[in-house]
């Protein structure tokens, strides 16, 4: 959780700076500023959903010793939430240069997506693997099937994003419609998957009122 709540704090700088490039950059350029802001908020909806993810279930998860994976995957989530900003700062390419955005926002947004996947595998896991008290059966049932809905959430946002990612990355040009229309899928999907996550808090506090 404290490995979490530090990669958030650097993805929101990372998330400011890049709003700043994009507020004092873009002026005039109305035509391509509306995709950058979309993917800033895609990148910030990309944050909320597996930070809420991880504090949701952090409860259910058994108190140990980490291991390396438990503190590899949310480096790499964070690794790939700071290129979802990075790219749409003018340091890293010029606006005008929108290919590159898009293709590195892609890939980084499906970076995001598959190391999230793997982390909630990793989840599943450890939680099909313990033992809880038998009151918590109802819940840790319902849990279980919120984390399969994570999961295809997750390899959602992942097959989208790479899929956009390599068509640009093979040459074929993207035109401004096509963009929005799969960005926007793309930050569909984490909207949906944010909301999941607020539903899901809500059920199981109702589940462990009733134990």
């Amino acid at each position: 959780m404290q490995l979490h709540g530090t990669l958030v704090s650097i993805a929101l700088g990372a998330a400011g700076f890049a709003a700043a490039s994009l507020a004092t950059a873009t002026r005039g350029q109305a035509d391509s500023s509306g995709v950058l802001w979309l993917m800033w908020v895609g990148g910030l909806l990309a944050i909320a959903v597996v930070y809420a993810g991880t504090v949701t279930g952090a409860f259910t998860l058994p108190a140990g010793i980490p291991s390396l994976w438990d503190l590899v995957f949310p480096l790499f989530i964070g690794l790939a939430q700071f290129m979802v900003f990075g790219v749409l700062t003018r340091t890293v390419a010029p606006f005008s240069n929108r290919d590159t955005i898009d293709e590195m926002w892609f890939f980084g947004m499906a970076g995001v997506g598959g190391f999230a996947g793997i982390g909630i595998l990793r989840a599943s896991h450890l939680v099909k693997v313990s033992s809880y008290e038998p009151a918590l059966n109802s819940a840790m049932e319902y849990y279980r099937g919120r984390l399969k809905a994570d999961f295809t959430g997750a390899s959602l946002t992942a097959l989208i994003s790479c899929l956009g990612g390599v068509l640009l990355a093979s040459g074929v040009h993207l035109d401004l419609a096509w963009t929005y229309a799969v960005v926007s899928a793309v930050v569909g999907v984490l909207a949906f998957g944010l909301w999941s996550q607020h539903v899901t808090g809500i059920e199981l506090a109702k589940e462990l009122r009733e134990t």
